[in-house]
C-alpha cells in the first residue's frame, strides 16, 4: 500500500522512470532467454560455473555450490544458472526501482544514473558484460542503500547485504577487493541508524575476515592445469562443450596468455575511444564535488571504490566492466552517506546539463572491453526488438 501511494504522488514522473528501467531490463532478460535457447555462453554462464573438479581454483566455490543445487533441483544445471542470474537481476532492479522512486531528492538521483558506467545502462548497452558476479555486490550495496532511503532500522536487509557479499567474495575476487568500500557501506548504514553498533561490529568483522581470505584463497589458486577436469561435471550435465570457451579457459595457462591479450587490445584507437568515452562517463563524479560540501568523505569513497580496482587492468581485457563496477559502487555509497547525513547537498547542477549526461550515457557507451559502443543503450535495445523478430 505504501508503495501505491508513492507512486501516485507523482504518477507521470514515475511511469516515465519506470519505463525506463524495463527498457534498460529488456536487452539483458532477452540475452538470458536467448541463452538458454542456445544452450548457455562461456563467459555469462560459464564464468558461474567454474568448480574445484580439477582441483582449488579461484571462483570455483561459488560453482561448486551451484552444481550441487542443480543436482538436488528437478532442473537442468542450464535452467537453474539462468534461473539465478534472472532471480537476482530482477530483484536487483525492483532495489534499484525502489531507491529511485522513494528518494526524497530525484534530481540527485538522476544526476548519478546518468553515466554510460552506471550498470543499468552498461547492461543494456554491451550485453556482453551482463550478468556477472559483480551482480551480487551490486544487490549487497543496494539493499544497504535502500534502507536509507527507507529509514528507522533495518538489520534484516544488512544480513543480507553481508551474505550476499559473502557468496561474491567466493565467486570473484573483484568483492574482496570492494572490501574496504563493503566496510564503508556498513558503517554508514550504523551512522543513518539502520543497523545497531553490535550489528555493525559483528558484520564489518564478517565483512574483513571474508574479503582476507577468499582474497588470499584466489592469489594461492589462481588457475588449474587441466581444463578436461573442469569441463566434466559441466558437460556431463548436458551443457554443450562452448560452455568452456570462455571464463573457464581463462584459467588455464596453456590456453590463454593473459598479458599478451591486455597488449592485443590496446591499440591507439581502442584507448582512445575507452579514455573519451569513460573521461563523459565519470563527469557526475567530478560534479559530486560540486553539489555536497563534505568533500574529503566523497575522495574517500572515490578511493574505496576506484583504487582497489586499477590492478586489473594490468592483468584482464573487461576495462569496461572494472569502470562500471567502480561508478556503481560509488553511486550507491553515495546515496548511503547523503542518507545518513554525512554528505550535504548544497547545490544541484542545471536540470539541462543532468539531462545532456543523461542522453549521451544513452546514446554512447563503452564497451565491456577496451574500446566503445556507439548508439549504446539505445542501439542494443533497437537490435534486441528485431532479435525478436
Amino acid at each position: 500500500m505504501a508503495l501505491f501511494r508513492d507512486f501516485l504522488r507523482r504518477p507521470y514522473s514515475n511511469l516515465a522512470l519506470s519505463g525506463a528501467f524495463a527498457a534498460l531490463s529488456f536487452p539483458v532478460i532477452a540475452r538470458l532467454l536467448f541463452d538458454y535457447l542456445i544452450g548457455g555462453t562461456g563467459w555469462r554462464q560459464g564464468d558461474w560455473l567454474i568448480n574445484f573438479h580439477a582441483g582449488p581454483v579461484r571462483r570455483g566455490g561459488l560453482g561448486e555450490a551451484i552444481i550441487l543445487l542443480s543436482d538436488l533441483m528437478p532442473l537442468s544445471l542450464l535452467a537453474t544458472i539462468i534461473l539465478i542470474q534472472s532471480g537476482l537481476f530482477i530483484l536487483l532492479v525492483f532495489v534499484l526501482w525502489q531507491i529511485a522512486l522513494r528518494h526524497e531528492n530525484r534530481p540527485l538521483v538522476l544526476l548519478l544514473a546518468a553515466s554510460s558506467a552506471f550498470f543499468p545502462i552498461f547492461w543494456a548497452s554491451d550485453v556482453q558484460g551482463i550478468v556477472r558476479k559483480e551482480l551480487l555486490g551490486y544487490l549487497a550495496f543496494s539493499l544497504l542503500a535502500l534502507s536509507t532511503v527507507l529509514g528507522g532500522k533495518h538489520p534484516g536487509l544488512a544480513i543480507i547485504a553481508v551474505l550476499l557479499f559473502f557468496i561474491g567474495c567466493m565467486g570473484n575476487i573483484i568483492h574482496s577487493l570492494l572490501g574496504v568500500a563493503m566496510f564503508a557501506a556498513l558503517w554508514l548504514a550504523k551512522e543513518g541508524g539502520q543497523i545497531s553498533d553490535y550489528l555493525f561490529r559483528v558484520l564489518a568483522g564478517l565483512t574483513v575476515v571474508t574479503s582476507l581470505f577468499w582474497l588470499g584463497f584466489a592469489v594461492t589458486f589462481p588457475a588449474v592445469e587441466n581444463l578436461t577436469l573442469i569441463c566434466e561435471p559441466l558437460l556431463s550435465r548436458d551443457l554443450h562443450d562452448n560452455i568452456c570457451q570462455g571464463a573457464i579457459k581463462w584459467l588455464i595457462p596453456a590456453e590463454i596468455d593473459h598479458q599478451s591479450q591486455v597488449q592485443i587490445r590496446m591499440t591507439f584507437s581502442a584507448l582512445t575511444q575507452y579514455g573519451l568515452v569513460g573521461g563523459v562517463a565519470l563527469i557526475p563524479v567530478c560534479l559530486c564535488f560540486f553539489i555536497f560540501r563534505e568533500q574529503r568523505i566523497l575522495a574517500l569513497l572515490a578511493a574505496f571504490t576506484f583504487l582497489p580496482m586499477l590492478p586489473l587492468y594490468a592483468v584482464a581485457t573487461d576495462w569496461g566492466r572494472w569502470l562500471s563496477i567502480s561508478y556503481t559502487s560509488f553511486v550507491l555509497l553515495v546515496i548511503l552517506a547523503h542518507g545518513a547525513g554525512r554528505l550535504s547537498l548544497i547545490r544541484l547542477p542545471p536540470t539541462p546539463l543532468t539531462v545532456v549526461l543523461l542522453s549521451g550515457a544513452l546514446l554512447m557507451s563503452h564497451e565491456h572491453s577496451i574500446g566503445w559502443q556507439p548508439g549504446g543503450a539505445v542501439k542494443s535495445i533497437y537490435l534486441t526488438v528485431i532479435d525478436f523478430r
